[in-house]
């Protein structure tokens, strides 16, 4: 049966404010051939992935589960761990997108892998062939990372217009299949207002306590305990994460060397940056990009 949803009609009611909070943004689409490098293989990942098979099958693993895709299923894919293996033949529309609350509250419950015939929801192909088109078009050699893409203005905002549509209809169907928003506990305006600096800010500059808590209002002190309380760390630490995350991104999904990875970041030696990258992942940056030329130094 084909879904019928209500779409801007949301099952849980939040305040306006929450979802003016919400953090979204497009990493990459995609359609054709499921690349060589990534047939099988265990990945982690906080981002949000959903695939149209079109030929072959995928398999996957997650948490001693397993689910099996064929042509004509939308995949819901699990996060953050899952084991993927795809037949040789398969062809894919790929959809990679952040979708969260801030502080990188999960919007939608993604613990589990999800199969849905794509008759049931005609509307998420409708809207994402369009995304993965427009990409296509005007970033033929990029890599699976968005991000890094140089572009004008009136590309970026062309891309940016498609988004929200997406995101709309990929709500509706978490909700037709009984997995609606959700948001624990409240948000102080706060912190909501702390959050925007913070992600307005370029990744190349660090903010100090004192200029923070000053644009907020606050003192240091105070402002640390109220993001402590709904976010459950210190604005320090938030931006360290959102740091770690796009360098995370920029290693598995481009191939700009370490060095180059590290002055983007604010780094003024790659040598510091694999020290940092090292210190909060246990792991040195290389170990995200075994299929990229070794072009780092860091060992």
């Amino acid at each position: 049966m084909e879904m019928k949803p209500e779409s801007g009609v949301a099952t849980a009611p939040m305040r306006f404010a929450d979802w003016a909070s919400l953090q979204y943004q497009l990493l990459w689409a995609y359609e054709g051939p499921v690349p060589k490098i990534a047939l099988e293989g265990s990945y982690t990942d906080m981002a949000t992935s959903c695939w149209l098979v079109r030929s072959g099958e995928v398999t996957l693993r997650t948490g001693g589960r397993k689910v099996t895709a064929g042509p004509g299923d939308w995949v819901f894919v699990a996060s953050p761990t899952r084991h993927q293996t795809f037949t040789a033949d398969a062809e894919i529309l790929s959809l990679h997108f952040e979708l969260s609350w801030p502080g990188g509250e999960s919007v939608i419950d993604r613990s589990e892998n999800l199969v849905v015939p794509a008759a049931t929801i005609p509307q998420l192909e409708k809207v994402a062939r369009p995304v993965a088109r427009t990409l296509r078009r005007h970033f033929p050699q990029a890599g699976a990372f968005l991000a890094a893409e140089r572009c004008n203005r009136e590309l970026y905002l062309k891309v940016q217009s498609l988004l929200p549509a997406l995101l709309n209809v990929y709500l509706d169907t978490q909700e037709f299949l009984g997995n609606p928003p959700t948001l624990r506990g409240g948000r102080d305006e706060r912190v909501l207002k702390g959050i925007g600096e913070l992600d307005r800010m370029p990744l190349d500059r660090i903010i100090g306590r004192l200029e923070l808590a000053a644009r907020l209002g606050l003192s240091p002190s105070h402002m640390n305990a109220l993001f402590s309380v709904h976010l459950g760390m210190t604005p320090t630490r938030y931006l360290e994460l959102r740091r770690l995350n796009t360098a995370k991104n920029m290693l598995s999904r481009t191939s700009k060397s370490v060095k180059a990875i590290a002055l983007e970041l604010g780094f003024r030696h790659e040598s510091h940056f694999c020290l940092w990258f090292k210190r909060l992942t246990q792991k040195r940056p290389s170990a995200l990009r075994p299929s990229m030329p070794n072009n780092n130094t860091c060992r």
